[in-house]
């Protein structure tokens, strides 16, 4: 049992006042201080002024300080008498004592907790003390590692430095008459400094994280904020650290304990979140997923209304993009894009894999369809080959095209260094894939002429893609109407670039969704500022946003001052143009209406 436990009247302790006549007092006046203890009926000589030193002045401290005769240092606090207990005052509850006494030491400097509970035989409550959080003797064991006891093993705790030094501040409650609890003892002599000025910002009472500071690190984990910028930008909005309310600390937990809520519940608490969003739209909200043989989630797909709406409107191409891993299952991240009517990315639904194999884009591809009614006309992917066999067997009528970034993206680790960095090489290759008016045959002169130009006939990696020319090359997608919206774009790049700024490998999948819908709801407002403001000319504004306009007016500009038409030929059903551009070399094209 530590001294703090022990009865208040088996030692003498300054200014301690009471109701109950067995326990002494000592009184203080303005020039002394002198402490009568009860020992057989004698008392104690009265202190020298020597014994007795006031080492701050009252009008610039927030404590007194004196030495008492044996030499023991102690600080009174000094605050307002309304947060100052007294003997005989009365409180409802344990709890409002609690309460009271935390709001007089957050005032005065120092911390409370609740101690000594003495009740009968009977069980029948006869004192309840509450004192400073520095009473009690130190904890003298600092080790990382406790004994080992009750064949349990060592214990590992973690290494801190003990504050407690035997303060006897406190106040002791008992039992009122009618119900409830009074004071019927009050010490507030404290034998350690206390806290002023900017020191009490970090007293543990002054550090409450409450609602509001939740909320602002819910909401900047949405965006990928960590807890330290929130605590940032706490400190900025409540004007000073000391007004923020809490510490850097405390934020920092909050965020680890968010997590370790969440923990192994993760999969049923978003599975949960999902069948609410489902209710709450009338069904609207669309997701399914699976579970291998231990129950654990190994597929995840979900879309809303609108994203189902936008799959009606854009979705004949779409990106089906599994390029990168996110959250801390290391699970892949499965965005479907398209492109909308301002030449901007717009995500149709999405979902979580945990492995890139040939069973989980089986289920993916085909949930994908159920969810949307159809499946799309042409489909960018990489050049991952679950994938193709999962398409070609599911998807058979839909396109199957690769995606010209990732391809192009491997070229400097395929061709070297010294090509990579060959802007002569790069530009004749350019020239040849990325081209939107070549002819197939024009594709394929200009692409031996580099090969051989640069010696690469050996090559494996361009003879791979050679081979495969006709899912890759835009000269080959003539056939596909609209299909230079993804030709030459980096369609996946950027929605890569787009997702990864609100995620981080550590996420939850709860917290990984919350970042997902804080995305969406970025790329939606830019879509619908977009519509807003789409004000182009007269002539063309039934046909194109401003975007879509702008390049389309160079085309129009080339076509006015660069084209013309040598011959004009018509038949029963149709008129034939031939057009000549005078900007790629008198090239003829050969047109029909």
């Amino acid at each position: 049992m530590t001294n703090v436990e022990e009865s208040a009247g088996s030692e003498c302790y300054p200014h301690i006042e009471s109701s109950d006549s067995e326990q002494s007092g000592c009184e203080q006046d303005s020039d002394k201080s002198q402490c009568e203890q009860d020992s057989g009926g004698e008392t104690g000589s009265e202190s020298s002024d020597e014994d007795l030193e006031e080492s701050h002045n009252d009008n610039e401290c927030e404590s007194t300080y004196f030495v008492a005769a044996d030499g023991s240092e102690f600080w009174t606090p000094k605050c307002d008498n309304r947060h100052k207990p007294q003997t005989n005052q009365y409180f409802p509850t344990l709890e409002d004592a609690f309460k009271f006494y935390k709001e007089y030491g957050r005032v005065c400097g120092f911390c409370v907790r609740k101690s000594i509970k003495r009740t009968s035989g009977r069980g029948t409550l006869l004192s309840r003390y509450v004192i400073c959080n520095r009473g009690g003797k130190p904890n003298r064991s600092n080790s990382k590692v406790s004994n080992e006891s009750a064949g349990k093993g060592p214990k590992k705790t973690r290494r801190t430095t003990s504050r407690r030094c035997n303060c006897k501040a406190r106040i002791i409650l008992k039992p009122a008459g009618t119900g409830g609890l009074v004071v019927m003892g009050f010490n507030e002599e404290h034998n350690h400094p206390l806290s002023s000025g900017a020191e009490k910002m970090f007293l543990k009472c002054n550090r409450n994280l409450f609602v509001p500071h939740q909320n602002l690190i819910m909401d900047c984990a949405r965006v990928n904020i960590g807890a330290t910028k929130a605590f940032s930008l706490a400190k900025e909005w409540a004007g000073s650290y000391e007004a923020v309310g809490a510490m850097l600390i405390d934020f920092k937990n909050f965020a680890r304990d968010v997590k370790a809520r969440i923990g192994k519940r993760d999969s049923d608490m978003i599975l949960a979140k999902f069948k609410l969003k489902k209710e709450a739209s009338q069904n609207t909200f669309y997701y399914d997923y699976k579970v291998d043989r231990q129950g654990h989630l190994t597929g995840l797909f979900w879309t809303d209304a609108i994203g189902q709406a936008n799959f009606d409107v854009f979705g004949d191409i779409i990106s089906f993009d599994p390029t990168f891993r996110t959250n801390r299952y290391n699970m892949v991240f499965v965005p479907f894009t398209g492109v909308n009517n301002h030449w901007k990315n717009v995500t149709f639904a999405a979902g979580l894999l945990a492995k890139e194999n040939y069973k989980n884009f089986n289920w993916l591809i085909n949930t994908f369809k159920k969810a949307m009614g159809r499946a799309p006309r042409c489909v960018i992917t990489d050049q991952c080959p679950a994938i193709k066999k999962a398409l070609d067997k599911w998807w058979p009528n839909t396109k199957h095209r690769l995606c010209m970034w990732h391809i192009m993206n491997k070229l400097p680790t395929k061709v070297g260094p010294a090509l990579a960095s060959d802007k002569k090489f790069i530009e004749k290759l350019k020239s040849a894939v990325y081209s939107d008016h070549i002819t197939q045959t024009e594709f394929v002169e200009r692409w031996n002429a580099v090969i051989v130009e640069y010696k690469l006939e050996s090559n494996p990696w361009l003879t791979e893609l050679f081979n495969i020319r006709n899912e890759w090359i835009p000269a080959y997608f003539s056939d596909i109407e609209m299909a230079g919206l993804l030709r030459t774009t980096s369609r996946s790049e950027s929605s890569n670039s787009f997702f990864q700024h609100f995620h981080e490998s550590g996420h939850t999948l709860v917290e990984f969704y919350s970042s997902f819908e804080s995305a969406m709801d970025k790329q939606r407002l830019k879509n619908a500022e977009d519509d807003k403001r789409s004000g182009i000319e007269i002539d063309a504004s039934k046909l194109y946003t401003l975007e879509l306009y702008y390049l389309v007016r160079e085309e129009i500009k080339a076509a006015c001052y660069h084209t013309s038409m040598p011959d004009i030929t018509r038949d029963n059903e149709h008129r034939y143009f031939k057009v000549k551009d005078d900007l790629l070399h008198d090239r003829i094209f050969e047109v029909y209406s």
